[in-house]
């Protein structure tokens, strides 16, 4: 593992307030809440964070605020060993957090502040971060929080650069149009610039107008990306190419929260494709990072490499013998 980070990515960046809570509330009702915990987060931030434990190097870039967050999220990085050279901090500005109510049963509702990591511009991504960029291997960002115009810039880069290209499209197109993050056109148009993209359901069902995985596989593979990992819960993830689509079960885990689990598969994924494996053995891997982070609290409780390993061994072990780790 050299100096230069392996994985680098820019999107959503923050530090998530859970309220651990009963049950999640609708309109007009109150609860008194069972605990408060604090934890770094944020999309593309806790996908670098996983591939920073399972081994790689990797860095997230981008602008954060001088305050009390902003110190939070860059401690968190630094004792997960990643690279903090591509953080801007901005004077004056607030650091990006959530608050996010977990109920017992691990559901959970977001409510996001952007704040300055959103406020990231065309320019800054060639001036402050397209250097961090080109010498990676792979290039991570999201359609979430971030405006579509300076992560098509930034994809593009990458795209330049050889760099391979995973986009967790983790919000729909309809809420990324209502939020001003862009327009649907241009959200259709990226994908072309896709090497891997990993769709919420809702982002691909209306992508697609499907509601069967291959299918919707499918559609989404002829907008552009050449590799589409859709995840079904408790059903595991389906993994599409363009000549091959395999099915791969879940993990047997207790869940506690569901938070970041996403986010852990898809830095589960980046490792396995880095490792050149074929698409059950990404899948198999995938799916045991989201397991294991489903066991805690948090986005950020993602396991490291020899735990990934034990719960494959564990649980498939005639697929374990063909993996190098």
């Amino acid at each position: 593992m050299g100096d230069v980070a392996e994985v680098v990515g820019i999107g959503s960046c923050t530090v998530d307030f859970f309220a651990i809570v009963p049950r999640l509330l609708g309109p007009e009702e109150k609860i008194n809440a069972t605990r408060l915990e604090i934890h770094a987060g944020g999309v593309t931030a806790n996908n670098l964070t996983q591939v920073a434990r399972l081994g790689v190097k990797s860095g997230w870039l981008g602008l954060i605020g001088d305050d009390d967050n902003g110190r939070i999220i860059q401690k968190a990085f630094a004792d997960d060993g990643m690279d903090l050279s591509g953080i801007e901090v901005v004077k004056g500005e607030f650091s990006s957090l959530t608050w996010i109510p977990v109920d017992v049963t691990g559901e959970r509702c977001i409510y996001m502040f952007p704040n300055v990591t959103g406020k990231i511009s065309v320019h800054q991504v060639h001036t402050h971060f397209a250097s961090n960029i080109k010498k990676a291997r792979h290039f991570h960002t999201e359609a979430s929080q971030l405006p579509i115009t300076p992560v098509r810039e930034a994809m593009q880069v990458a795209r330049d650069a050889g760099v391979r290209v995973l986009l967790d499209l983790d919000v729909s197109p309809s809420f990324f149009c209502q939020a001003n993050l862009g327009t649907q056109e241009e959200l259709t148009a990226s994908l072309r610039l896709v090497d891997v993209l990993k769709p919420c359901k809702a982002a691909a069902l209306e992508l697609t107008g499907e509601d069967d995985y291959e299918r919707m596989a499918r559609k989404l593979l002829a907008m552009g990306p050449k590799l589409v990992a859709i995840t079904m819960g408790a059903n595991g993830c389906m993994i599409a190419g363009k000549d091959k689509i395999v099915h791969v079960p879940a993990f047997s885990a207790k869940v506690v929260d569901t938070t970041g689990a996403g986010d852990a598969f898809m830095g589960g994924l980046s490792y396995g494709l880095l490792r050149g494996w074929d698409l059950e053995h990404v899948g198999a891997f995938a799916n045991a990072c989201a397991a294991l982070c489903c066991t805690k609290v948090g986005a950020r409780a993602m396991a490291k490499r020899d735990d990934v390993i034990a719960l494959l061994r564990s649980q498939r072990p005639a697929l374990v013998a063909g993996m190098q780790f």
